[in-house]
């Protein structure tokens, strides 16, 4: 017996006492299905945001917190410290665009202003909607009907061209697949240092013009029948006229439906084939020079509003409140707001859509924190059953254990023989979970799924979008539901969660063999054996 291996003996003992092995191993196999539940319900909630993260534009905006600038505005009850505070407005400044631009993970910038232009010897691209037709048939009617002023009693006309201007030369758009270059080249910092009159155009709009690389197209920049409203200032029409090369034409992958809503009463400068970009400086300095001669009439006719010294300089003219950043990867999204959210300086934020988002998996979320907060439920459980039963079992086995320690079997090798004991059944009983914990898992996981989904619907809070976009703004961020991210869940039995069951199992056995042990070790052979007697 003394030769006999201590793995061969446990052996030996796990088969000869076959109704406890058999309690040991229906109490693993419980144990086990429990925590492949907990464990397949956290890594579905898990692998389910990270699934929809991956799909998601992997962007973050740098924006101008106006919530809080304006409710710390509020709080102030001195008129002169509250004038003071907003002459101070705060600004995003190209310095801090630069520095999180020059972060290794950032794609590509855009630092954009949108405007709205006509189009002057070439036609814009019509929509044939009901905007097109409804502006059509009033263009040369000077009242409507029934006595409603008409769009051209006031000679309004409306813009048919978007322009966006980027500070960098290159776009977002088109290192993600939304626009694509097919003739010619984007423009260079060259040319935006030089405030270059260059143009990308838009296929649909070369197409019905006929326009090529090299032609040269006309827009101004406002309505010119703003000129004829202000008679006697220094405006001409050369101070509306922008006169730009075509350097590149470009295709838009963005999908517009003919049979929406929004469509129906879409004007021609909110279409995609209508959108012209070209360096931030060209528009800004054409913008700038007639907002100063605009201004300077309004001196003229209304002196006592407008006054010499509240002349915007350049600078805060082009001041722009937002800079959207596009990373490699999606999942590197959160830790870089992480690593700059303390730099951007006050009333300055950097935007990821978190919120939204977070919102969204709340469900999961709360999967997540209860099914881990079973799992270690059950594995505490789980030891101090373990470790009682071979407590317990010990008072039978005295007589075992003093005929091993008196023909020399070491202490080391009798708790390692139990160790193996536990371990074989634990095996046995992790390994039946598995293959029923697959099925169960599945089902166990829709189902406290759908209730935790009806009961945060039940008490969500309807008002839930906190992203701020302004009009002519590109909202950047991917528009994601909570069905799209509750798509992505599903409970699968990975050999991953496989593997943690063993290791846990064998974790669970060796916590629970500890008590025991020291047990083991105070006992003396010659008091055992005499006791027996």
């Amino acid at each position: 017996m003394r030769n006999m291996n201590f793995f061969n003996r446990a052996l030996k003992n796990v088969t000869r006492k076959m109704s406890k092995s058999v309690l040991l191993a229906v109490t693993f196999f419980l144990i086990g299905n429990l925590v492949i539940i907990g464990l397949g319900i956290n890594n579905a909630a898990e692998n389910a945001k990270i699934l929809t993260r991956q799909k998601m534009r992997a962007v973050v905006s740098l924006e101008l917190d106006y919530t809080t600038y304006y409710n710390d505005a509020d709080k102030i009850t001195d008129d002169d410290e509250r004038e003071a505070f907003y002459k101070n407005s705060p600004r995003l400044t190209l310095d801090k665009v630069e520095k999180l631009k020059a972060d290794s993970r950032v794609k590509a910038v855009n630092f954009i202003s949108t405007q709205q232009m006509y189009a002057k010897d070439f036609e814009s691209v019509p929509l044939n909607n009901d905007f097109d037709k409804n502006y059509n048939q009033q263009e040369n009617a000077e009242a409507s009907v029934d006595g409603a002023v008409s769009m051209m009693s006031y000679n309004w006309k409306p813009a048919d061209l978007r322009v966006q201007t980027n500070q960098y030369p290159d776009m977002i758009e088109f290192q993600d697949g939304t626009y694509e270059m097919l003739e010619g080249r984007f423009y260079t910092q060259e040319d935006i240092d030089n405030s270059a009159a260059v143009v990308c155009i838009p296929k649909e709009l070369a197409e019905l013009n006929n326009l090529r690389v090299g032609d040269t197209i006309s827009v101004n920049i406002t309505d010119p029948s703003q000129i004829t409203e202000m008679e006697g200032s220094e405006l001409t029409e050369d101070d509306l006229l922008l006169s730009l090369e075509v350097i590149g034409i470009y295709k838009s992958n963005e999908q517009l439906d003919p049979n929406s809503d929004e469509y129906k009463w879409m004007a021609r400068y909110e279409s995609p084939q209508n959108t012209l970009l070209m360096p931030a400086t060209t528009a800004s300095d054409k913008y700038y020079d007639f907002y100063v001669k605009s201004y300077r009439y309004y001196m003229t006719t209304m002196p006592e509003y407008y006054k010499e010294e509240d002349i915007m300089s350049k600078e805060d003219y082009d001041r722009a409140s937002k800079a959207v950043y596009l990373l490699e990867d999606p999942l590197q999204v959160d830790q870089f707001v992480e690593d700059y959210q303390d730099q951007t300086g006050d009333y300055v934020i950097l935007n990821a859509n978190n919120e939204t988002f977070k919102k969204l998996a709340r469900p999961l979320d709360t999967l997540s924190l209860f099914s881990n907060i079973i799992v270690w439920i059950v594995v505490i459980n789980a030891v101090v059953i373990i470790t009682l039963v071979t407590a317990l079992t010990l008072k039978t086995r005295e007589y075992e254990i003093g005929v091993l320690l008196s023909i020399g079997v070491s202490k080391a090798k009798i708790v390692a023989q139990f160790f193996i004991e536990l371990v074989i059944v634990a095996l046995i009983g992790f390994t039946l979970s598995v293959a029923s914990g697959s099925l169960v898992a599945k089902q166990v996981g829709k189902m406290v799924l759908n209730y935790q989904v009806d009961t945060e619907n039940k008490y969500a809070d309807e008002n839930n979008n906190n992203n701020n976009f302004y009009y002519g703004e590109t909202n950047y961020f991917t528009e994601i539901t909570q069905d799209d991210l509750l798509a992505e869940y599903d409970v699968q039995i990975s050999p991953m969660i496989i593997a943690e069951i063993y290791i846990l199992g064998i974790g669970v056995v060796f916590i629970s063999i500890l008590i025991p042990s020291f047990m083991i070790m105070r006992f003396n052979p010659k008091k055992i054996l005499m006791n027996q007697n």
